[in-house]
């Protein structure tokens, strides 16, 4: 598996940017992160707790992997089209 934050300032009206661990992004008190499985289409969300610290969230349960690049992620809401 492997980490990614969301970058929301790159967030767009229809799609959530996230970027690889260790990826320079602005100081923020608690991002969402995902862990991605091996699959490349699977993943477990967290959101920032009461103490900022990540725990285990369903909020992104609605959105897919629509796009995975070297340095960038890109979840999107609805059903996955085949």
């Amino acid at each position: 598996m492997s980490r990614w934050l969301h970058a929301r300032e790159e967030d767009s009206e229809d799609e959530l940017v996230f970027r690889p661990e260790g990826y320079p992004l602005p100081l923020a008190r608690g991002r969402r992160e995902i862990e991605l499985r091996a699959d490349g289409e699977t993943f477990v969300a967290r959101a920032p707790g009461a103490d900022d610290r990540p725990v285990e969230s369903s909020e992104l349960d609605d959105y897919y992997v629509a796009e995975l690049v070297e340095d960038r992620l890109t979840l999107k809401r609805g059903p996955r089209l085949p």
